[in-house]
Order: C-alpha cells, then structure tokens, then sequence
C-alpha cells in the first residue's frame, strides 16, 4: 500500500483541491498534516476518511516526518496542499515496479507545473546542457512530489532535517544518492499537477543557497557538482536579467519552446481533462580582532552607521536615529554619522557625511546589494580618510576585516523564523553575519533573547562578546499627552491601537478574529505605511468577519504625533509572533498607555510586569484580555 502525505498550514481551498483528487484511487492510505489554526481545515479534517493529524509542526521538515512516522504503507508519495494526482494509474505501476523489484528504492515520473510566467508547463527530470545526466549541484535531479519511496529507505538514511527550511527534500536526496539508492524513472504522461505558488517554486535565491548548504554538508561538493551550480546561477541571472528589463513575454515563450512537443502535450492534456475543473476554490578565517582599551578624548573619533534610516521610520530605523543622534550630540566633533537622514544633516551638518547610498523602504534586492558593497569598500574607506578609532553600527552590518575596533549590534534573527519572508536575508545572516560577530571587537545585542538566540545559532562566538543593552525611548517625547488632539485630527476616540508594519509575524489578523469574537468592542486603529498587498489581505478578512466598519486605517502618523495617538487610545496591543525587543510596546508605556502584548519571544521580557500578557496564537484569548483590559478601568489604570 502507498501512503500519500499531503502537509498543509491554513490553505483550506488548496488542502480541498488536493484531497478530491485523491477522493476515489483505490488502495492507497491518506495521511494529512495540518499544522494550522484554520476552522474550516480543522472540520474537514475531523470526518476525514484516512489519517488526519492536526496540530503546530516545526516547519515544512516536521510535518513532512509527522507524515512518514504515521503512515502505515510499505510504500510513501508526498503530495502537497494544492497539488493534484493525475494518474491513479500510475500509483499502481509504481507499487508494482518496487514490490518486485527489490533493487529500487523509488520511482518517478513527469508532471505539470503552473509556472508564474509561462502558465502550464510539462516537466521531466531535470536535463543539464552540459552532462548527459544532470550533477545535484544543477537542482533536484527527480520531480519529488511524483516520487513513490520505499518507507524503509527512511528508517536507513533518516527523515528530513529540520534546519532546512525549503530544500529539505533536495537535502534527502542528497542523502539517498550517498547511499546509492537506485531509483526507476517512468516516461509517458504527466503523474502530478503541482502548484506553482509553493514557497520553494517562489524563493529560488534561498532554495540555491540551501543547495549548496546541503552539498557542502553531504560532501557532495565536487568538480561536476560545482559545474552544476555555475549553471543554474548563469541561468537565474539570465532569467532575473529578462525579467528586469521588461523581457517576461520572450521569457515565457523561451521556456514554452525549451520544453516544445511535451509543452504542446501537455496543454491538449489539460484541455482534455480538464484539470481545472477539480478546483473548488478561487575557520582562522578571521584575523586577531582589535581589542578596545580605549577611553574617548580629543584624539578619538567615532563613525556611526546610519545607512538604514529612512523616511518611514520602522522599530530599526527609529532605533538608529535616536542612538546616533544622542552619540552626536553628546561627542560632538568625535563623531561622525553616515547617512542620508535630513534631519541629522540638518541638526549636525558637520558631523554627518551624506555621501553614502539612500535606503528607500521598502528596500529591494539592489538597493540592499549597494549598501551592502558600500559597506565593505566605500565605508572601509570612510574609516581611514576620517581617521577613524571606532566604528559603531546600531544594525546587524559592518565591515568584515576591520583594520580599526568595530561594534555592531544584533537585533534578531528574523530571517530563520521567516526564511519565506526574508529569503535574500538567510545567506547573510548564515555565512556573513558570524565573520562579522568574530571580526567585532564587541556586539550589542538588544535583548536577552536575542543574546540567547545568537550564542544558540552560532556556536563558536564567546558569551563575553555579547553584551545585552536594551533599547530605549525618548521621554522629552513620549510621554503622557493632553487628550483632544487625535480625536480632531482623526475623528475617532475610544480606541485599541496597533502600530508597525503587517507582515505576517505582526499577527494582525488574529487581532481582527479577536475582535470578531466581542461584537460591541473598540474601533481598531492601525497606524504605519503599508506596502504591498497586505492592506487588501487585511481588508478582505475585516469585511468577510464583518468588522469591516471598526477598522481605522491611519497610514503613516507624523512622529509628532506618536505620542498623542499612545496617549488617547484606550489600550494598545502588540500581537506579534516574534520580536528582537518591540520598540512600540516601551513607547505605549511611557504615554501611560494600557498595553497588551504577546507573551512570545523577546517581549515578556521587554514588557515585564507593566503589560497584560495573552497567547497570540488563541483567539479567544486574545478577545479576553482586549475585553479585560477595555472593560475594567480599575485594572487598566
């Protein structure tokens, strides 16, 4: 029997799609494993004919071992949330070819992939144009969701590794060619219908990366392999190259005629069955480091790396705006900043120098990729024509090498809780980062949490290096405000208010779900610039929970401002999932504010005993603390 996983995280429509493909193939066991919160996922799920396991998983890594460990079949197939199964057919002839074939440890076949660009298109096992047999180093040699393995090929090489977040399968097969597992390829039709939206098919940087990770960690990376690799990347660069200058037509019809006849077959496929129709649903590396036994007199000078303040100011722009402006103040003439802030130029025009990349936020993958490089050339040079004795950093970036003691600042690891989100991000702070750690006389990290995180991902930096200071607020400015001022600018009053961006760790869309939940609540006001289309994500929840009308979006709120908006709201709430420290929570207590805060990560720590804690992941508890807080005057004075 074949056991087909299917994993799945708060993707009802797709999770349906997948599952009624599955609805009438005879012999096979279902195991699904749902490692979201989604009602509607979590009741299909509970009548589901088949093994349904429906609690929070570790990532895609875990719920795929959830998956393997549960499944009761000789055999295993993963078959993802939005992919579909084309031929039952084939489930049979694979089974067959193992069970008398003991020498073969997998099968695999073709499949379709709706690609971003080119629409449907047919894909073989991956071809190379320089070797007659594609290296690993080129990308997945097999189309892995129509591969059917042999369970006990599990139990010998182990399941997937947990550290790799979009490449696990890649890694496992690097695994499984160590071992010299044979496998056997079926030709013909198309077995799968993939969807082309899945984290790996949209986040090519991070999934080349990790390929290499998991070549390196394998002892895979030889000659053929490095080959391999050179190709891909030529490849990506063309294409991101086309796509850059307005090319993405001739892309698609290059890719359309690179798979010729088999994309010409596969259309009349599609046309013919109609695969549409099953949707519901729209090491020393490093030198001696500089030790710092310096005190500041006259003849020190300090530089300040402003180079990600902006106009928008987000918790990290702020943050670095007000250290830097308070080190200028305070060593005026021993210091200077590097950054395009009018605001430093215009208060210290002599002590900021302005020639430096601008940071536009949102940034972008060339506009990171020019600081970056600025950084280690343009400000290495600042350094020595400034005569520089120290260089400070309030951001995760620096020199690497540094001829002159160097302190850089960590604020969090985001990028390996969200590699999906920060895809471009996870190579810097897996291999950049640390050189910068090891090279840094010393290393700011904000919070406790944050020092912890850094001493458990990189292992080899000292404790000694890492010192906590905590962020900290303006109290000239944020501090309790004589009411009126919102309530006439904006015309609303008896407000919950939230402030940042909202991404998707911000947790915003549990708050709405909250407030669903207490029908005579507060109005939401939601202050910050939001890109993108999150703002119609949120919008589309609010009206499909009818709390449409209770929704206040302010945009971007003058900094002026800020402390009025703290100052006049009936409580303020930080929901987020995770935080290197949560410059808005210290913000809303020093207006007096009445403040609700997540209990995760960093922020009972940054919130101690002054803030109402509740589990950002439990609605209902969430609802209850905003109620609480709301309701009960005593409590929240």
């Amino acid at each position: 029997m074949i056991s087909v996983i299917t994993v799945t995280y708060n993707n009802y429509d797709d999770l349906h799609r997948t599952l009624h493909s599955l609805k009438n193939v005879d012999g096979i066991e279902s195991v699904v494993v749902n490692g979201g919160d989604c009602n509607k996922t979590k009741k299909l799920l509970s009548n589901y004919d088949g093994i349904a396991i429906s609690e929070p998983d570790k990532g895609i890594s875990d719920a795929f071992n959830k998956g393997v460990t549960h499944a009761t079949g000789d055999n295993v197939m993963f078959l993802n949330s939005g992919d579909v199964l084309l031929s039952p057919e084939y489930l049979k002839e694979a089974e067959k070819i193992i069970n008398f074939n003991p020498e073969i440890s997998f099968v695999h076949s073709d499949s379709l992939f709706e690609d971003r660009i080119s629409g449907i298109i047919y894909m073989e096992p991956l071809k190379s144009a320089f070797f007659s047999k594609a290296p690993l180093g080129r990308g997945m040699p097999y189309n892995h969701l129509t591969m059917v393995i042999r369970k006990s090929v599990f139990d010998k090489i182990g399941l997937f590794k947990l550290h790799y977040k979009i490449t696990m399968d890649f890694e496992w097969v690097c695994r499984l060619q160590n071992n010299k597992f044979n496998g056997h390829y079926i030709g013909g039709d198309p077995v799968v219908k993939m969807d082309g939206g899945g984290v790996s098919s949209t986040t090519e940087q991070l999934v080349m990366w990790e390929s290499l990770k998991a070549l390196i960690e394998n002892r895979l990376l030889n000659p053929k392999n490095l080959a391999g690799i050179l190709e891909r990347i030529v490849l990506y660069l063309g294409r991101i190259t086309m796509e850059t200058v307005g090319m993405t037509e001739t892309l698609g019809w290059l890719k359309r005629k690179k798979h010729n006849s088999n994309w010409q077959r596969s259309h009349a496929l599609e046309i013919r069955e109609n695969y549409s129709a099953i949707k519901t649903n729209t090491k020393h590396i490093f030198p001696t480091v500089s030790p710092l036994k310096w005190r500041l007199s006259t003849q020190n000078k300090i530089g300040l790396n402003g180079l990600l303040i902006h106009d928008y100011p987000t918790g990290l722009s702020r943050y670095s705006y007000e250290l830097i402006r308070r080190i200028l103040t305070q060593w005026k003439g021993n210091s200077v900043a590097y950054s395009t802030s009018p605001d430093l130029n215009r208060e210290f025009p002599n002590s900021t120098s302005t020639s430096v990349p601008r940071f536009n936020y949102p940034a972008n993958f060339r506009s990171n990729s020019v600081r970056l490089s600025w950084e280690q050339l343009g400000l290495r040079y600042s350094c020595f024509i400034d005569k520089l004795d120290l260089l400070f950093s309030p951001i995760a970036e620096g020199i690497l090498f540094p001829r002159i003691p160097q302190i850089i600042t960590v604020l969090d690891l985001l990028p390996f809780h969200y590699p999906s989100l920060l895809p471009r991000w996870v190579p810097y702070y897996e291999y950049i980062l640390p050189g910068l750690i090891k090279g840094s006389t010393a290393v700011v990290c904000i919070s406790e949490f944050t020092r912890q995180e850094v001493l458990g991902r990189y292992s080899s930096i000292p404790e000694e290096k890492l010192k906590v200071i905590h962020g900290g607020v303006d109290l000239e400015r944020f501090h309790p405000c004589s009411p009126g001022v919102i309530k006439e600018r904006y015309e609303i009053n008896d407000y919950l208010l939230c402030v940042g961006e909202v991404r998707p760790y911000k947790n915003m869309e549990n708050v709405f779900r909250a407030l669903e939940l207490w029908s005579d609540g507060p109005q939401l006001a939601i202050s910050g610039k939001i890109f993108g289309n999150h703002k119609a994500k949120l919008e589309n929840l609010a009206s499909s929970l009818n709390i449409e009308n209770r929704v206040i979006w302010l945009g971007y709120v003058p900094d002026d401002l800020l402390p009025n908006l703290y100052s006049e709201a009936t409580a303020f709430i930080f929901p987020s999932l995770y935080e290197g420290f949560g410059l808005p929570l210290v913000e809303a207590m020093a207006c007096g504010c009445p403040t609700l805060s997540s209990n995760m990560a960093s922020l009972p720590e940054i919130g101690g005993k002054a803030a109402h804690f509740f589990d950002p992941t439990e609605i209902s508890d969430m609802a209850e603390a905003i109620k609480k807080v709301c309701e009960d005057s005593v409590y929240r004075q």
